[in-house]
């Protein structure tokens, strides 16, 4: 190839652009929970408080996340009805969960809701890996 300004030019454009494509940034993973993060609920079963902010939400007074973290076997039993209207999500993992007159299996993305006052909620970790369950409480107090 003959070199004249042109094809230095594109030579030079082309040496340019390489360390921009390997410096491509990349997504960040979800936080990965130890056995000991968060308190213990029950056995296997620790919540880990993430924050609470006030609510611009009619209703609501505050706005509070929190993840639960099941080990594989981990358990939390059927509860009294739900204190707090929530809606769940799993982050990491699959449970068993039973939340009012539903049972399903939650996987990794699946969402529901539970209502404050009518909604009884038991998850179990059937897996061999850890499951997060993120639940957002909405607090009308």
């Amino acid at each position: 190839m003959k070199m004249n300004r042109r094809n230095a030019f594109a030579l030079g454009a082309t040496s340019l652009s390489i360390p921009l494509l390997v410096a491509l940034p990349t997504p960040a993973a979800a936080k990965t929970y130890g056995p000991t993060d968060g308190k213990e609920i029950f056995p296997g079963v620790r919540l880990v408080e993430l924050g609470t902010r006030d609510s611009h939400i009619k209703g609501y007074k505050k706005i509070a996340m929190e993840d639960v973290v099941y080990q594989p076997k981990g358990s939390s039993p059927l509860g009294d009805v739900m204190a707090d209207d929530m809606v769940c999500t799993v982050t990491e993992g699959e449970l068993q969960v039973t939340a009012g007159d539903m049972q399903f299996t939650a996987k990794e993305g699946d969402v529901w809701s539970c209502g404050k006052g009518s909604t009884k909620e038991a998850a179990t970790n059937n897996g061999t890996a850890v499951a997060v369950m993120r639940v957002i409480n909405l607090k009308a107090e």
